[in-house]
Order: structure tokens, then C-alpha cells, then sequence
């Protein structure tokens, strides 16, 4: 039998996984009133509190602490406090993981140290549509000299990219950022080892929404942004993993003061901290990181089991409802049908995807689209419900079905 909206109504009752899903709900701040958001994959939602915690940091600690701040509150222990906290969505040690500068600096930094212990191995191999930060990360490693690049365009074409024995470093992204496949972790990473090689997992699309095992994985290195599905802010910190056994073998790419094995010695000489802090760089961002903490305390004591059932009776019902009410009227899927090769979004694949997603956004419904033609559907697991899913089908049907998408206020640029 077809969905309707008392199933979905229902499946909010009956399949939650996570224990009283209404309070995780309420600990996240609502948009204006009749507005849907599917774009955890984008900005996730604000924490409630957020607000009252950069308040406090302004007064507190920028106001009235000023430069004792750094020793009388915990703004130095924040990339080690916030990683611990994340680290369980990660499937990694609180120890191993750190929050800190950018993605695209974390990838520079950790591309550069995996080229520095695998020399002379001198290849980076990554995928050819990769989100074009990591691509331009690794192409200006390569024009400075330091490594050459090898492209592949699907995962059953690294086995022949490794044969040569000469890749320091496979870098991939867990989950493609337009269709929202999800590459098999584990078995890449054996592959890489079996070769010789060192893999480095961009976690930004699937770390919050879905099941990361890097420590099971056995997973060298790994990356990702903070304000997607983790909820930390837009442009909030990103975060780096490093597996406790590559931790001490070598300098890290950015020796920075944060790093240094003595942070406040201020010694001539640099001496890199033991552990993950080596990988730290410049001062922290408190404010970004304050910001953040409102999410990590969620973060904290929500089971990973569960965050990865819900999201994936969410995303298997959203899936459900398209394809019975909008498939007939163009629009079909773009992502893996099984949750296991799924990431965080759900992506469609409709030639008119982008002015269709601002027509969505007129009505309430906020959704983004990518280039060429993905329509994409960012399920957040702490926040949407299924019969949120069932209003935002019904919306797209209906302008799939008149035709006001194509209204020519609905062509402009957007992000």
C-alpha cells in the first residue's frame, strides 16, 4: 500500500530509535513557523542554547577576562575537549581527534604528513569529481613539488591506481557531495594498506547523519567540516583524526605554536607536541568553538546506533514517498536506494534541480541543488520528522505537477 500521512504521523511514534526523540528535537531552535529544512548537509540546525553561550564568552571571558581568559577558563583545552566529544560519531578514541582550523587546511596538513612518512612514495590518489576544495588542496601540493596526483573516477578503479607501489596517500571523500554515495570505508582502506599505501577519509558529508567505524576501519587519517550535519555554526571549526599509531612519527606540515611540545617555553626551536596536538596550528577560535560546544554537549549523549536507525528510517521513507508520488513526473533518484552505501543527504536528479530548489524555498521548503542536476534532501536525524517528509513530498509534487517551478524568478544564482 502507498504512504500517506497518517503512516508517517505513525512511524514517528513507533520507529524512533532514539529515546524520546521530542526533547533531542527541542534541544535544537526552530525556524519561522511553517518552514521545513533539508539542509543539514549545508548548515545544520542551531542548538537552543548557542546564543546564551556566546553571550556568556562575550562577557565573561572577552569583557571581564580578557587575557587571563586563556588561563582561568577552558579556551586552550577546546580542540581536545570538542574532538573527545565527537570522536564516538566517529567511531574513533576521544584521544585521536582534535577540532581545529579548516577542512581544506586539515586535508593540507594531513596530506603533507602522510607524502613526509610515506617518502619516497610521492602520489596522491583521489577521485576526479571530489569537492573541488580537496581537489585544489592536493593540485597546490603538486605544483609546489612535493607530490604528483592520480585520478580515479570510480572506487573500482583504485586497485589499479595502487599497482604501481608508488601512492603515499589514497584521499576520499566517505560520501560524494551530489549524489550522496557512500564508499565501503573498511574495505578501500585494506585495499590502500595492501599496497602500501596510507588512506584519508573527508568525513564532511556523513559524520552527524550516518555510522563512521575509522578505529574498526583501521583508518589512517581523516578530515571533516564542523557546521553540516554536527550543528556547529556556519564556518564552524573543522576536525582532524589521526590514528594513535601515525601520531609520533613525524613533523607535522604547519609547525605552530598550539603544536609545540611547550606551548607557552616559547623556546627558538620548535619541538612537536605528543599526540594529535602536534596537528594544532594558531590560536583557537574560542567564539567558533564556543559556539560549537553547544552542539558537542548534544553530541555527548546521543548513542551513534540509534542517530544512524533513525536517519535511516527517515531517509528509506523519504525515498519510499518519492518514488511513488513524484517519480512519474520526472524527478528520479541519484542516490544509493541502500542505506549502507548512503550518506547523510538524500540527492535527486531532475534537469531543472536548481530553479526547482528555490521554488521549493519560496514554499517553505528548504532544499539545495549542485550542478549539473542533483536535488538534494539534507535529513537531519535529530531534528526532522517523517511527517516533515511527507509535507515537503507534497510540495514537490505539486510544483513538479503545475509547472510553477519554471516561473523565470526561480533562475537566479543561488548557493
Amino acid at each position: 500500500m502507498l504512504l500517506n500521512a497518517q503512516d508517517c504521523a505513525a512511524l514517528d511514534q513507533t520507529t524512533s530509535a532514539l529515546a524520546d526523540f521530542a526533547a533531542w528535537r527541542s534541544a535544537f531552535a526552530p525556524g519561522p513557523e511553517g518552514t521545513l529544512y533539508f539542509d543539514a548537509n549545508s548548515i545544520g540546525p542551531m542548538p537552543v542554547d548557542a546564543p546564551a553561550r556566546m553571550q556568556h564568552v562575550l562577557d565573561a571571558g572577552w569583557r571581564q577576562a580578557r587575557r587571563r581568559g586563556w588561563s582561568e577558563l577552558d579556551w586552550l583545552q577546546q580542540p581536545a575537549s570538542l574532538g573527545a566529544a565527537i570522536a564516538p560519531l566517529l567511531g574513533a578514541d576521544a584521544a585521536d581527534v582534535r577540532v581545529c582550523d579548516t577542512t581544506s587546511i586539515n586535508q593540507y596538513k594531513l596530506l603533507c604528513f602522510a607524502l613526509s612518512r610515506a617518502a619516497p612514495r610521492r602520489v596522491i590518489v583521489l577521485e576526479q569529481d571530489v569537492f573541488p576544495s580537496n581537489r585544489y588542496v592536493a593540485e597546490g601540493i603538486a605544483k609546489s613539488g612535493l607530490a604528483e596526483l592520480r585520478f580515479i573516477r570510480h572506487a573500482d578503479e583504485l586497485p589499479a591506481a595502487l599497482a604501481g607501489q608508488d601512492v603515499a596517500v589514497v584521499a576520499l571523500s566517505h560520501v560524494d557531495y551530489r549524489t550522496s554515495a557512500r564508499h565501503d570505508m573498511a574495505a578501500l582502506t585494506r585495499l590502500a594498506h595492501d599496497h602500501g599505501a596510507l588512506a584519508l577519509w573527508d568525513l564532511s558529508h556523513s559524520a552527524g547523519a550516518v555510522a563512521i567505524e575509522l578505529k574498526a576501519a583501521q583508518a589512517d587519517l581523516a578530515v571533516g567540516c564542523g557546521y553540516k550535519y554536527l550543528c556547529g555554526g556556519p564556518g564552524a571549526p573543522a576536525y582532524l583524526y589521526v590514528n594513535a599509531q601515525l601520531q609520533g612519527a613525524h613533523w607535522p606540515a604547519l609547525a605552530g605554536w598550539m603544536g609545540h611540545a611547550d606551548t607557552f617555553a616559547f623556546e627558538p626551536g620548535y619541538r612537536p607536541a605528543p599526540g594529535p596536538d602536534r596537528f594544532l596550528v594558531g590560536t583557537p577560535a574560542v567564539l567558533a568553538n564556543v559556539a560549537f560546544s553547544a552542539a558537542a554537549d548534544i553530541w555527548r549523549r546521543v548513542s551513534p546506533a540509534a542517530l544512524d536507525a533513525r536517519h535511516r528510517s527517515l531517509t528509506d521513507t523519504l525515498i519510499q514517498l518519492l518514488d511513488e508520488q513524484c517519480s512519474p513526473l520526472g524527478i528520479s533518484l541519484a542516490s544509493p536506494r541502500s542505506h549502507a552505501q548512503r550518506g547523510g543527504h538524500v540527492a535527486l536528479q531532475f534537469d531543472g534541480a536548481a530553479p526547482l530548489s528555490q521554488a521549493m524555498v519560496a514554499r517553505g521548503v528548504v532544499v539545495s541543488s549542485r550542478k549539473p542536476d542533483a536535488l538534494r534532501f539534507g535529513v537531519h536525524p535529530l531534528t526532522t520528522t517523517h511527517a516533515d517528509l511527507w509535507r515537503a513530498v507534497q510540495i514537490l509534487r505539486d510544483l513538479l505537477d503545475s509547472g510553477d517551478w519554471r516561473d523565470p524568478r526561480f533562475n537566479g544564482p543561488v548557493i
